[in-house]
């Protein structure tokens, strides 16, 4: 066998690099290039070429083609590899809340948004400059990153036919997939924080859309403390979902994307601590998605956080149901007392 892997060695490194870049290791895909890359010396030499690195990366995120975006990943550490070998893997999901060190400013977000594998969405958006706020306001308010602008809407070629509701509203959960990373070019790292396909879809009765909701359940202290990374995308017709008829049906828009994190009681983070999680995640180990088993992961971690939401909202009832019969013993005692001080005076 090594007789074998030497001639293979000498008869690949006879061709001219020139060649093997571009007529072989751009046909590879990142982890066909990776495993190219540990098998010699000679390749790893070729295979860690940025421009092959750069035409993967845009062609998973076409966000990344964009001004800040590459001037961010060329102060990585192997620049475009380094952005792959970040943003490819799911993240886990654990942060310090303990940790005293400064929340992490000046992130970038970049977006892509497809349907039945085509893009329909894509940008890049400063967290903190384009969020209309100051340092301290970003910091000291409710956390949210909106995309798109509450005065636009995109267009798309989706279009719910009319019927079922509840069939389509499965379809749509399923068909769509969104990839959120942000990226910190101060400390060089980049994060994919979307569970990639949804994890649930459910109907905002107060604007009549269809938000769909790609979630990371970020947990700390073994799972004692809990807070949800939640990336939306809404989506209805022109008009508003209550004045469409279902059974006609409409062409449909994507009228929001949005990035919140939520505890457990379902509160907004303040930015400060929405900050400390998107650190803890940028910062936390990876792991890759064999035959979608990650994104199985991301789903059913979410369902395990929506049971613990439920028990906490059930033991939150529960325990002022108690305060209130205490209140209503206490308060019926104090009128037994009363009536009988006045009449046995």
């Amino acid at each position: 066998m090594a007789s074998v892997d030497s001639t293979t060695g000498d008869s690949i490194s006879t061709l001219h690099p020139d060649i093997i870049q571009t007529h072989i290791l751009t046909r590879l895909d990142a982890p066909a290039l990776a495993s190219a890359a540990s098998t010699s010396t000679y390749l790893q030499t070729l295979c860690t070429e940025q421009k092959l690195w750069q035409k993967i990366s845009t062609a998973t995120w076409p966000s990344i083609d964009d001004p800040r975006i590459v001037k961010a990943i060329s102060s990585f550490p192997s620049g475009y590899s380094s952005f792959y070998a970040d943003s490819h893997p799911f993240t886990e999901h654990t942060w310090q809340p303990e940790k005293q060190d400064p929340p992490t400013t000046g992130l970038i977000s970049a977006v892509d948004l497809y349907y039945r594998g085509e893009l329909i969405y894509s940008k890049v958006q400063d967290m903190e400059k384009e969020s209309g706020k100051s340092s301290g306001w970003f910091l000291s308010s409710p956390f949210r990153v909106d995309m798109v602008d509450p005065k636009e809407t995109v267009k798309t070629r989706i279009r719910y036919p009319g019927g079922d509701y509840e069939v389509w509203v499965k379809d749509m959960e399923e068909s769509m997939r969104l990839d959120w990373i942000v990226i910190d070019p101060i400390k060089k790292r980049a994060a994919n924080i979307s569970s990639r396909k949804a994890v649930t879809a459910r109907r905002n009765w107060l604007s009549g859309d269809l938000e769909i909701i790609f979630s990371t359940v970020a947990a700390a202290d073994e799972g004692k403390k809990v807070a949800e990374v939640a990336a939306v995308v809404s989506c209805g017709s022109a008009e508003t979902w209550k004045e469409v008829d279902e059974e006609v049906g409409g062409e449909v828009d994507v009228t929001g994307v949005r990035l919140q994190v939520e505890d457990i009681e379902g509160k907004c983070l303040r930015g400060r601590d929405s900050l400390v999680i998107l650190q803890g995640l940028l910062a936390g180990k990876r792991r890759c998605c064999k035959d979608g088993g990650e994104e199985r992961r991301c789903s059913g971690r979410y369902e395990e956080y929506v049971g613990m939401k439920t028990q906490w909202r059930e033991k939150r009832e529960r325990s002022e149901r108690a305060q209130d019969t205490i209140c209503m013993i206490f308060g019926f005692s104090l009128f037994v007392l009363l009536w009988s001080f006045i009449l046995l005076r």
